[in-house]
């Protein structure tokens, strides 16, 4: 008795372990409810599987016209010269079935097996009814209902999802159904994605493609390398999180089926703890890279646009020009009543009158021979000279030149601006930048839009504001 017992409970297991992934009650089984959405939003029910006649073959497109082939005698199902889409060598509603069914599979549909019974009918099945006429997607089986996708009913070759039949209507019609292959396997990899930086209060946005055999798919979320939780999506192939904390988020999918689990995708996402006034900017790092607070205040106090509605340029090598500009605009653009000393310095650039306010106020001086050279790259120890003399620190005596002490490049910086960048230390206007062990100061480097950006903060917060 026993014995039988066992063999019994052996036999449950061996048929259990091949059941297909969609099944539920005997004989009952769907498309996985994530990836049927994922069809269905890729081929919206309505619109039309076709193309321009004009344009390539695409099978992944469709339009809002219907065809308009039937009578012309100018379809050709390897070209689709006739606006018909087509996917393994057939157009209309085969060519979709096929497209539908390689999505699912990942095999084409002229090398599955043709059977003629509705027995064993499941989803993913391609049937072929009306005395080989017509071909539907199998999407669910319960019970005796059987739902369906399948496009050109009409001959225009309009999309239809959802359309339910019975297995007996189904029978009556029926040439031949081609059968799936059933994949048992584990899922593959997902591909999970997110953007990069968020803002405190907006919610983050996860997506993926999904995956045609993953039954669930389970996000664990983590804060900064401490994990919170997991939810568990079936039915969607995005999820949405609102943070109730800042930080970096991290999230590691798995998908899953009763076969096993996927290998883990994950990506991270930084929130910001504060409304970021250049988030338009997509050049810019998020809050926690150096540059980001002094390119946010520059901007947002006029001192710096962007060179373009969504690029900063922040690597971008800032120019005399430029710098000549940005302390015009901090003095609210005065007018000038000199004459123009420079012979390349046009009477009608965008930096004309900054330059000429930069001379005649004494904040940066020509580069000999009656040249500005406006386009010539300013260098760190140039900037903080500028704004050594714009801020009258020199007439001040504020200079301290043990602050050289201690940087590798010190013997670098040239003679007239010492006093400056000996001030600009003092004052933590600039900073030395750490290369193993030494600190260097790179006064000939040029200045970056970044850095000058960041340069002004410090300035402006901790100099000119007193």
């Amino acid at each position: 008795m026993i014995k039988r017992v066992i063999c019994v409970l052996i036999a449950l297991t061996v048929l259990l372990s091949v059941l297909p992934l969609t099944t539920g009650a005997a004989g009952d089984s769907q498309i996985s409810p994530a990836f049927l959405n994922y069809l269905q939003a890729r081929f919206p029910n309505g619109k039309y599987w076709n193309h321009d006649p004009a344009q390539p073959n695409d099978p992944n497109g469709w339009t809002d016209k219907p065809c308009t082939h039937h009578g012309t005698g100018v379809c050709d199902p390897a070209k689709g010269t006739c606006g018909c889409n087509t996917f393994d060598n057939c157009i209309q509603c085969m060519g979709f079935a096929a497209k539908l069914a390689y999505d699912c599979t990942g095999t084409l549909l002229h090398t599955w097996k043709k059977v003629y019974s509705l027995d064993e009918l499941k989803a993913g099945d391609v049937v072929r009814i009306n005395n080989d006429g017509h071909s539907v997607f199998v999407t669910s089986v319960k019970g005796d209902e059987v739902v369906y996708a399948d496009c050109n009913i009409a001959s225009d070759c309009q999309i239809r999802w959802n359309t339910k039949t019975t297995r007996k209507a189904l029978q009556e019609r029926l040439t031949y159904v081609q059968v799936a292959p059933v994949n048992t396997a584990a899922p593959n990899q997902p591909a999970l994605t997110c953007k990069e930086n968020y803002k405190f209060g907006e919610t983050v946005e996860l997506s993926w493609i999904p995956l045609p055999n993953a039954d669930e798919y389970r996000i664990s979320i983590s804060l900064n390398g401490a994990y919170l939780r997991t939810v568990t999506v079936t039915d969607r192939y995005a999820y949405s999180f609102t943070p109730d904390q800042f930080g970096m988020f991290t999230f590691e999918m798995t998908a899953k089926n009763r076969y096993g689990d996927s290998a883990p995708a994950a990506c991270e996402t930084l929130v910001d703890p504060h409304e970021c006034q250049i988030k338009q900017f997509t050049d810019v790092k998020n809050f926690l890279d150096w540059s980001h607070a002094g390119i946010e205040y520059a901007v947002v106090h006029g001192l710096f646009k962007g060179t373009s509605e969504t690029t900063f340029s922040p690597d971008a090598t800032m120019t005399r020009a430029m710098i000549a500009t940005v302390l015009w605009r901090m003095e609210d653009c005065p007018e000038t009543v000199i004459e123009n000393p420079y012979t390349d310095v046009a009477e009608d650039t965008w930096y004309t009158e900054a330059v000429l306010w930069a001379y005649e106020n004494g904040v940066m001086d020509g580069m000999g021979n009656g040249r500005f050279a406006p386009d010539g790259v300013l260098t760190r120890e140039q900037i903080v000279t500028v704004l050594y003399r714009f801020s009258d620190a020199a007439a001040e005596g504020l200079s301290d030149p043990a602050m050289l002490e201690g940087f590798a490049d010190a013997n670098e910086v040239a003679d007239w601006s010492k006093d400056a960048v000996c001030w600009a230390i003092a004052r933590q206007v600039i900073q030395g930048s750490t290369v193993g062990e030494a600190q260097y100061l790179t006064p000939n480097g040029g200045a970056t839009r970044a850095q000058v950006a960041t340069i002004l903060m410090r300035f402006l917060e901790t100099i000119a504001a007193r």
